[in-house]
Order: C-alpha cells, then structure tokens, then sequence
C-alpha cells in the first residue's frame, strides 16, 4: 500500500514555486505578457493570411489534485475527472508522451480523450511523473530516465489510485512514451495492478540502423545525464510558425493549427539528458530495454494474459504500425487493433478533429468490454 503523502502545495507550478524566484510576481506576469503578444505578433507577419486565431489555450478546469509519492522521494499529481453522475467509476489512468502535458490527453471540449472517458462514466486519473514541471524532486535528486518512471512512478502512482478509489486494478491509456510506460509496468509488475489497456502510438520495436548505430552511440555518450534539454522554451519560439500540416507527419491538417500552435506554448514539458540518452539506447538496440540493455521490456510481456488495444497510424513518422503492433506477439491475453489510416499523424489520434468520432468511442468500446476486470 502507497503511504500517505504529506501535504503539498496546490498550485500546478509546485515544483516552480519550491525554487526562489529570479523576479517577483507582476514582473513575471508582465513578462510572459509580452512574450505571449510578441509570439501573437510574429505568428500574423508569418501567416498573414491564416484566419486562425494564434493560439487556442487548453482548457483548465478545477480538477482535484491527488499526490503520490514514490520510493525514492519524489512527489507528483494526478489531476482528476470524476466520472459521469450515476457512473460506476472504474479508475482510468491516462499518460501522456513525450516531451506533452496532460493536455495531450485533456486539450478541452470534444478534443479530450479523459472527458470521454469520464461521460462513459469512468473515473480518469491524468498522470504526471518526473518528467513534468508539477513535480517535486526530493533533495539533490540524480537524474532520472525511463527505468525510473517504470519502476518508481507508475507503481506509486497506480497503488494511490487504487488506494483513493477502491478498486482491486486500474484501467490504463498510454500515447507515446505514456503506452511504452505501460509495457513496462506490465513487463514489471505482470499486470498486478492493469485489468486492461490501450497504447497509442507507441512504438515496441526499432528498426536496427545499420549505418548509424556508430553515431547514436557516440551522440548518447556525449549527451550529459544530468542535462535538461530546454524544450519548452523552444517550443514556444516555434509556435508563430507552426501550421498542423506542416509538422512533419506528427499531425495532419484535421488537428486545428491554433490547436497546435497552443499545444506548443502551454503542453509541453523539458526533458532529461538521461531520458533522451536511453531512447538514443533503444534506436541503436532496436528495443524497448532498460538502461543496462539487460530487459526487453517487451519481451519480458510473453504470456502475459491482460487485455490490450492498441491504436497506431500509417501516417505517423515516429511509430509505423509494425512498430506498434510489435507488442502484440508475446501476448497470451486478448487483443485489438486500431490501425489509423495514412492521413493521421502521431498526435492526430487525440487531437484531430476526427479524433472524437474516429478513435475515442472505439478506446471507450474497449475499456468498457473489461470494466469489471477492476473490480
């Protein structure tokens, strides 16, 4: 059973807050206001016949915050979306990919994965790990990688789920590096804690490069641990030019511009130099291993009987759905598929505006058909 965590700040900047501000608060204020009208700006010299607005913000509504702590001392939230009135509230747990937010999952309006979920009247758990800005690293914390969400996040983050709601397992969807978490934890714990899940995107296999394997090496050798890679701010300066179609395969034009534009500018995260450098490990091995390249986190998945989805595009560079579909042989347990035809990108399948009609009902239809596997 997960302790119970002292209390911590409400704000979703805690981590933010914990450190002492280089200016006080109207100057920061002030500060991002203009940033944001010298964006606004740059995007109409840009694009000045665009009728788009620049930027459409992502939606906030109060959502409970509920804290979990992990066994080596860090602290992060899972924001959550009670399910409908009269649901039965099955926990859902949703994780976002690489280098997004929660925001990936929970944009606002029909383009919410979790609001959904949550009209079907399960109850949804948006995850945040040590990766996002809200959470909060214990004292001279080391660098962290994907090893250390698998064995320290997910499992925190799952028994406080659990904990809050009263349910023996939890459901779990995963875009990106959220579905390649979830092959860990189920390769970790033998879906223990899983009654059933869906990957989106998410690759499970690598194609071997034969001519640059040498430079993935030395480019993962060079790149420091302990390095955070400012992604963020890199965004935002990419957000006056950003078109959707223009993202080269990650979303096609179905995913509104001033959607991508705002998902650049408030859904997306830094990321650790040791995280990048295990990836750079999985492109150079051709596999979903752990640091020490000992486990196949895939293969560690034979004759595992949970229930999986997966969802995967022919158009998205990132994850071909051979790559996706990849998971899919060491399994014993039941399985579909949901392969996206090759207009949709790597972020259409949740913020396309065919995304609500196209791929949430059939993630719901899924979740449903194993609902009583938390019970």
């Amino acid at each position: 059973m997960t302790p119970e965590p002292s209390p911590l700040p409400a704000a979703p900047d805690a981590l933010d807050r914990a450190r002492k501000p280089l200016l006080p608060a109207p100057s920061r204020d002030l500060m991002r206001t203009a940033a944001r009208l010298a964006l606004a700006t740059a995007y109409r010299s840009l694009q000045p016949t665009s009728r788009e607005r620049f930027a459409r913000e992502p939606e906030r509504p109060m959502l409970r915050r509920l804290y979990y702590r992990t066994e080596d001392g860090w602290q992060a939230p899972l924001f959550r979306l009670a399910p409908c009135p009269g649901g039965p509230g099955e926990p859902v747990v949703l994780a976002h990919g690489l280098g997004v937010n929660r925001h990936s999952l929970d944009y606002g309006g029909p383009l919410s994965l979790g609001r959904a979920l949550s009209a079907a009247g399960f109850e949804v758990f948006l995850l945040e790990h040590r990766g996002d800005r809200s959470a909060i690293a214990p004292p001279s914390a080391p660098p962290f990688d994907f090893d250390d969400i698998v064995h320290q996040d997910l499992p925190a983050a799952l028994g406080r789920v659990l904990e809050e709601t009263g349910f023996a397992r939890a459901l779990m969807v995963g875009h990106g590096l959220g579905g390649q978490a979830i092959y860990g934890a189920l390769a970790v714990s033998r879906g223990a804690e899983l009654a059933a899940a869906t990957t989106i995107c998410a690759p499970a296999r690598f194609p071997r490069p034969r001519t640059t394997a040498t430079a993935l090496a030395l480019a993962r050798q060079l790149i420091p641990p302990g390095l955070t890679l400012p992604t963020r701010a890199a965004a935002a300066l990419m957000a006056p030019s950003a078109r959707a179609e223009g993202a080269g395969g990650l979303a096609s034009a179905a995913l509104p511009g001033e959607v991508a534009r705002g998902l650049l500018l408030h859904g997306t995260e830094d990321l650790s130099g040791a995280l990048l450098r295990q990836i750079l490990l999985w492109l150079e091995r051709g596999s979903l291993c752990d640091r020490g390249d000992r486990l196949d986190y895939v293969a560690a998945l034979a004759g595992l009987d949970t229930p999986l989805q997966i969802v995967c595009a022919e158009g998205d560079p990132l994850c071909r759905p051979a790559q996706a579909e990849a998971a899919l042989g060491p399994l014993a347990g039941p399985t579909e598929v949901l392969r996206l035809g090759e207009q949709w990108g790597h972020l259409d399948p949740l913020l396309s505006t065919e995304a609500p009609q196209a791929v949430f009902p059939a993630v719901v239809a899924w979740l449903e058909r194993w609902r009583r596997r938390c019970w």
